[in-house]
């Protein structure tokens, strides 16, 4: 299907998040507050969710019980899929191809092959493309952070992931944050900083503390996070009213034009007044590919030289 820019609202849009940062700050409740979701619990960690803030859970021992689990009610019914953690995911992937394909997939020693490495890619990639484009769900991975030295000496907070699906996870997500505590506070970070990638996106950016939840209390930061983006998507679009109005009103006259052509002269007067138009848009690209397909269909040719149409090349 194609789009052209004044078609594109992107009004239901579902997100794909990294939450990451040390054990023991909350990463998973956080998660839970996103719009009515689903919980993977690879990690088996729900159990540190206090009561009150725990959802629906999907318990697995394979990534086959995984793929099976997925297709049940409640996750066609959910609207966000978290994967808790997602290093525990990606030992799951590696167990499950060097299982299903140990020929290829496992060295003689028992550890993963490059060959193995790179299913367990494929395979995330395929995963996380499925539950956004496929089963319209936002989808949350979230990881433990783990300190690294860079050449200088540099402390730096990185997922905590074998191999190169760490960078792997990065590329599909709209939103990436870093979860810290800050004196006595805990703060998620939109924006990368020296020590630690970030993502931002919608308007989403910076740093924003995470309040404290009780048992009466609510727990939908995600959710109003997402509704954020989501009004700012909207912001946008009507912001872009103008233009689109614009677009619509010169395109109806370009057609009207171009439907007329039938002689070398109404042709050549439409290759001067269409470029004349207050255009808007994509509607002079538009325009000029319309007017090419119509003069080629009534045989006209194009002389540079003189910069008008003519009937046959002459």
């Amino acid at each position: 299907m194609i789009k052209h820019p004044d078609e594109m609202s992107f009004s239901d849009k579902k997100f794909s998040m990294i939450l990451f940062g040390s054990p023991g700050l909350g990463k998973t409740t956080l998660a839970l507050s996103a719009p009515d979701p689903v919980l993977i619990d690879f990690d088996r960690g729900v159990s540190r969710v206090k009561a009150y803030h725990r959802k629906t859970t999907i318990f697995c021992d394979t990534y086959e019980e995984v793929q099976s689990d997925i297709q049940s009610s409640e996750v066609r019914d959910c609207q966000t899929l978290i994967i808790d953690t997602g290093g525990s995911f990606i030992t799951f992937l590696q167990e499950w191809a060097m299982r299903t394909n140990p020929a290829v997939n496992k060295k003689k020693n028992g550890a993963i092959s490059q060959s193995g490495f790179g299913a367990v890619k494929s395979e995330f990639s395929r995963f996380t493309g499925m539950v956004l484009n496929v089963m319209n769900k936002n989808v949350i991975y979230v990881f433990h952070s783990v300190e690294e030295k860079d050449k200088d000496g540099n402390h730096l907070q990185r997922l905590q992931c074998e191999g190169a699906a760490r960078n792997l996870v990065w590329q599909p997500c709209d939103l990436g944050c870093y979860m810290q505590m800050i004196g006595n506070k805990r703060y998620i970070t939109f924006t990368p900083e020296e020590e630690f990638f970030a993502k931002g996106c919608y308007g989403i950016e910076g740093r924003r503390e995470i309040p404290i939840l009780g048992m009466n209390d609510k727990n939908d930061f995600l959710t109003r996070l997402f509704a954020e983006a989501r009004a700012n998507i909207a912001a946008e679009v009507e912001a872009f009213a103008p233009e689109k109005e614009r677009y619509e009103t010169v395109m109806a006259e370009v057609y009207e034009i171009i439907d007329g052509i039938t002689t070398v002269e109404e042709a050549n007067a439409a290759a001067v007044s269409i470029p004349a138009f207050k255009h808007a848009l994509t509607s002079m690209k538009e325009a000029s590919a319309m007017l090419k397909a119509k003069t080629a269909e009534l045989g006209f040719v194009w002389n540079k030289a003189q910069k008008t149409y003519q009937p046959e090349a002459q």
